[in-house]
């Protein structure tokens, strides 16, 4: 397949109204649609997530597809703006009507849609957030491959405090729905330790607008700052903090992409993130070593956590397909998933997934 065919694939004829009566399995392919950001600030996250993607399905659809159905994965680009994730997750569901939305790229686009997933049941499989309302019985279909932001803030919390005895912590906060959601489970794990945050500051999506929470975090105490947002503002308040000589220690979430910020930054700095997925250079579990040998066949692509999460996420898809190509369809589809999750040995290796540990791990990255 061409790049730009691996980059983006976009159907652009309106489907016939008697083709959304057909069943999933009278269908010829398995559509996934894919909302994420391709351009922009965050555009690094989306095209990492749509090319691990791609590698698994990829190779997926050269062998036949699951039952001879291809997978389809319908990308569109919302730029990281809850506006245009609804435009396109009503084009997905009511235009191309979509078997499932898959990997949806961040906290504030996926709440934007949950109204049309609550009215049109279309499940919301693996997507890029650890937002709580993903992981509470809602009105709506969702299956998580990833830790919670509250499993990532409590092991920001605890290298803080009990690893590296900081006491006193700021927050730079993106504000809007991730930074909220992720605000609030930091200050109930420092207010397990006692703590309050030094200072709460906050910038704006999809901006680098940080100086104003650099002018207000240099006025306090803080000897560490837990950052929420994308690489672009986040490496750009660490240089500010750096050129005042501040002397932080920063960390921040999976969803920041370590591989982005880590190169932005100066080497040597302190920097601590947080992942969902284990170190995809390092870790020798078999899914680790099949990505990379899937990544060597393609130069553009370079391996890192983000991109080995997009081509889990289709494993685990693909994996719990396969257990309904007899009879496909949504219902079979939801109830596999969770099945392969606990009992897939790979994904079990992978994870170190026990009966006694079924929780997703939480890891970490530290800057070179």
């Amino acid at each position: 397949m061409d790049s730009s065919k691996r980059y983006i694939k976009i159907i652009f004829a309106l489907l016939l109204l008697s083709v959304s009566a057909v069943s999933m399995s009278e269908q010829s392919s398995i559509k996934l649609g894919m909302s994420i950001a391709l351009t922009g600030p965050a555009q690094g996250i989306g095209k990492q997530l749509h090319d691990g993607a791609l590698l698994h399905f990829d190779a997926i659809n050269s062998e036949g597809g699951i039952a001879g159905k291809e997978i389809e994965l319908i990308v569109m680009d919302d730029g990281y703006e809850p506006n245009r994730t609804v435009h396109n997750t009503r084009q997905f569901i009511y235009t191309h009507n979509v078997d499932a939305l898959f990997g949806f790229m961040g906290t504030p686009t996926t709440a934007a849609i949950r109204p049309l997933l609550t009215h049109s049941k279309t499940p919301l499989l693996m997507p890029f957030t650890g937002a709580d309302f993903l992981h509470q019985v809602a009105n709506y279909h969702v299956f998580n491959l990833r830790a919670s932001y509250r499993d990532e803030a409590n092991e920001h919390i605890k290298f803080l405090t009990f690893e590296k005895n900081h006491q006193n912590i700021a927050l730079l906060i993106q504000a809007d729905e991730f930074g909220i959601t992720v605000e609030k489970s930091l200050t109930q794990a420092l207010a397990r330790q006692g703590l309050k945050p030094s200072i709460i500051s906050r910038f704006k999506r999809n901006t680098t607008d940080v100086e104003r929470a650099h002018e207000q975090i240099k006025e306090t105490n803080a000897t560490a700052v837990i950052m929420i947002g994308t690489y672009e503002p986040l490496a750009t308040f660490i240089k500010l903090a750096n050129d005042a000589k501040l002397n932080l220690e920063f960390t921040s979430v999976s969803f920041v992409s370590s591989k982005e910020l880590f190169a932005r930054v100066e080497p040597g700095q302190a920097i601590m993130v947080t992942e969902v997925v284990p170190n995809p250079i390092t870790c020798q579990a078999k899914l680790c070593k099949q990505f990379r040998q899937r990544v060597k066949k393609h130069p553009e692509l370079k391996v890192d956590h983000i991109l080995f999460e997009g081509y889990l996420n289709a494993v685990v898809f693909s994996r719990a397909a396969k257990q309904c190509q007899t009879d496909y369809s949504q219902q079979c589809l939801l109830n596999s998933l969770p099945s392969v999750l606990e009992h897939d040995s790979d994904l079990k290796a992978l994870f170190g997934l026990t009966p006694q540990q079924k929780k997703l791990p939480v890891y970490r990255s530290y800057s070179p």
